[in-house]
């Protein structure tokens, strides 16, 4: 990779203002947005709620995982921009919600819940509606950044005290979400120490995730996580990042090789083949596509309902009409909030008539 010069990266760290966005902007990696406002219907209950972080902020785009008292996974979603989830359509019983916050600086956290319904009416089935709120605590051992997708080498670097300094000054403004005072300080630990990986990680993962709102975000974190490689070749976290923004920015050919290089980094690391096919579909290269895309559903074990959909739509294409019914009717039974389902399901019924005429 070409070195990126002090001028470039000077403007890139530069390039934007910190204080634009709220502090619970959404992660444009989400999938899908949830409806909080789902009724209860009859016969059938609901678990619905909202995660929080420090100050009682709600936290958006993490994952919540709807286990039963097998500790067997039934589905799972992620929050919306107010940090809400619903799960509905269900039975009596006992269940555990798991939040995963995978990228933040918060712990996984479990929590239990009984639905018991009981009818108003005799004779007529009850339904349970149970709102939870769950609360996330603080991995202090654990400042990650918005692309942690994996383990990787352990990179040591002398690191001036004060370049330190400030970059630890930064995560702690970050955890109390105030964006303008943390993206400040690892401005100025980029300052002091230009080559720091850590600093060059967290912003460039940082600007990243503001890159829905204005595309120059985007830019500058695709310089910031350029040179966060050139600096350590094997940072996991960084190559995924930087494919991933260069996917934003429909740089589709470079995206391919850096999320090429991170799937090569951690093998398990689902997120990188999910946007690996992604960007080879854009490229149409399906059946590098749908390589990736059955690697990252291995990883998941079929859970994540995203690819489902891809995997249909490639097959529908491909006139593998079977298939393709197969995957959707994976994706209606992993994804629980679908306003289509009905015009999904006469889908399914074509293809079959299809896959059998």
């Amino acid at each position: 990779m070409k070195k990126v010069s002090s001028l470039c990266l000077g403007v890139a760290i530069g390039a934007v203002a910190a204080s634009q966005l709220p502090a619970n902007a959404s992660n444009p990696t989400s999938s899908f947005t949830l409806n909080p406002f789902i009724t209860t219907q009859a016969g059938r209950s609901v678990i619905t709620g909202t995660v929080f972080v420090a100050a009682h902020r709600p936290i958006a785009d993490v994952w919540v995982e709807l286990l039963d008292d097998f500790n067997s996974t039934i589905t799972r979603m992620k929050t919306d921009g107010s940090g809400r989830f619903t799960f509905n359509n269900l039975i009596n019983g006992n269940y555990r919600l798991r939040v995963l916050p995978y990228g933040t600086d918060y712990k996984e956290k479990i929590q239990d819940v009984t639905l018991v319904s009981v009818s108003p009416v005799a004779g007529r089935p009850g339904a349970d509606r149970q709102n939870i709120d769950i609360f996330l605590e603080l991995n202090t051992r654990a400042p990650v950044g918005p692309f942690a997708v994996g383990g990787g080498v352990i990179f040591a670097q002398e690191v001036p005290a004060e370049a330190e300094r400030l970059y630890l000054e930064g995560i702690r403004f970050l955890r109390e979400k105030n964006e303008k005072e943390g993206l400040a300080r690892l401005k100025r630990s980029l300052e002091v120490f230009p080559t720091y990986y850590l600093a060059l990680d967290r912003l460039g993962g940082e600007y990243a995730m503001r890159g829905n709102k204005d595309r120059s975000y985007w830019e500058a974190a695709r310089l910031l996580l350029e040179k966060a490689v050139e600096v350590n070749p094997r940072g996991i976290n960084s190559v995924f990042g930087l494919g991933w923004t260069q996917y934003q920015l429909g740089m589709n050919a470079q995206a391919v090789a850096s999320l090429e290089r991170a799937a090569s980094l951690n093998g398990k690391a689902a997120d990188a083949f999910l946007w690996l096919g992604k960007a080879h579909l854009r490229l149409s290269a399906v059946d590098k596509a749908e390589v990736a895309f059955k690697r990252a559903n291995e990883l998941t074990k079929g859970k994540v309902a995203e690819i489902h959909k891809f995997l249909a739509k490639i097959y529908g294409d491909q006139k593998r009409y079977r298939e393709a019914a197969d995957e959707l009717e994976l994706y209606l039974k992993t994804q629980s909030d679908i306003k289509d389902d009905t015009e999904i399901q006469e889908l399914i019924k074509k293809l079959r008539a299809k896959a059998t005429g």
